[in-house]
């Protein structure tokens, strides 16, 4: 008999099913100070899951505003401490049981750690600052709420509101690789038990490790910065929309001599030109990038276009292309087509 429970999860389950059952709308902040994103302890969990109930439902039922709770290896297991809105007392019980499993997060502190959250509830945008005050050091997360300028930041979307049918069909469309979408733990259970839930889902309320590991999974493919060439509106916006649905961040140049300018003046790791520009070919900037000492002298150059004569694709190549796309190009074609520079 597998007498493994999980004790975070479990945590998040009781706390997350009583504010469902119940239409409870409080800060909630989970911070795990074991710094595992798995960790069980050696116990039933009928047994360990009636602990958490005793001391956590009764503590909820207090709060006015908001509800820190930490989680931190003792002697006997694990302990959980706990705050009621403003007050300083510490609250704290123990969940007995041999701590029988820990999987470490991997964490990539040099990279930006910037949240955007997407929501228009006010008290999940505070239970993210009270992490993050209590985490800075550590993970340094920077809370705020989300702009569509700001394009670096990752995207924490709620989509607590939605109802089952909803979700499924939210969860089951593509995700923005810079895009973590938030639901209700309690929803789960309501959904198809076919559907694979995207690594890019957090369920609600989230321990800090819980972002942490997904953040780092969702930056372990580079975020490719890309220059797109193209001179037809909507031919332009098709491709960015498509990049950014890959996770790349994406620059665009209305004409050849934009794209020139651009490409002068900042580094990219890849250029997307199209061919036909007014005044200045997409060949034309390669050819006079590589032609020069350049910030993107041997960044790899595609040229989109309609051509299919093969005397005039090697031509473009003789000027500095170094990869050719046929328009019109698919979000499969730029999948295929970005993936080995995302993996370096």
């Amino acid at each position: 008999m597998n007498t493994q429970s999980h004790i975070l999860k479990i945590i998040q389950g009781v706390i997350g099913k009583y504010c469902e059952t119940q239409e409870r709308y409080m800060s909630i902040t989970l911070i795990n100070e074991l710094q595992c994103s798995y960790v069980c302890l050696h116990a039933p969990y009928e047994h360990v899951l009636a602990q958490c109930e005793k001391f956590i439902i009764p503590a909820l039922k207090s709060v006015n505003d908001n509800f820190v709770l930490k989680v931190r290896a003792n002697t006997l297991g694990v302990n959980v401490c706990y705050w009621i809105d403003d007050a300083n007392q510490e609250n704290t019980f123990d969940v007995h049981g041999l701590l029988a499993t820990k999987q470490p997060i991997d964490l990539a502190l040099k990279l930006n750690q910037n949240v955007g959250v997407l929501t228009d509830c006010e008290t999940l945008f505070k239970s993210c600052s009270i992490m993050s005050a209590h985490t800075h050091e550590l993970y340094a997360f920077n809370f705020r709420l989300y702009e569509d300028t700001c394009n670096e930041f990752l995207q924490l979307e709620d989509l607590r509101h939605l109802n089952s049918h909803s979700l499924m069909r939210k969860l089951d469309t593509n995700f923005l690789k810079n895009s973590i979408k938030l639901y209700a733990i309690g929803k789960v259970d309501e959904l198809n038990k076919d559907i694979e839930l995207s690594g890019n889902v957090l369920g609600w309320p989230f321990f800090d490790t819980d972002l942490v590991a997904i953040r780092t999974a969702l930056y372990a493919q580079k975020r490719l910065s890309v220059l797109v060439a193209d001179d037809s509106l909507p031919s332009k916006v098709a491709t960015k929309v498509m990049l950014e649905m890959l996770g790349c961040s994406v620059t665009c140049a209305d004409n050849g001599a934009s794209a020139l300018t651009l490409a002068l003046n900042n580094q990219f790791d890849l250029l997307l030109l199209d061919e036909c520009m007014p005044e200045i070919f997409g060949s034309d900037v390669a050819q006079q990038l590589v032609s020069k000492s350049t910030l993107n002298t041997d960044t790899p150059k595609a040229i989109l276009s309609g051509l299919t004569d093969d005397v005039q694709i090697a031509k473009l190549f003789k000027k500095g292309i170094t990869h050719y796309l046929q328009k019109p190009v698919t979000k499969a074609d730029l999948e295929k087509f970005i993936k080995p520079w995302q993996l370096n």
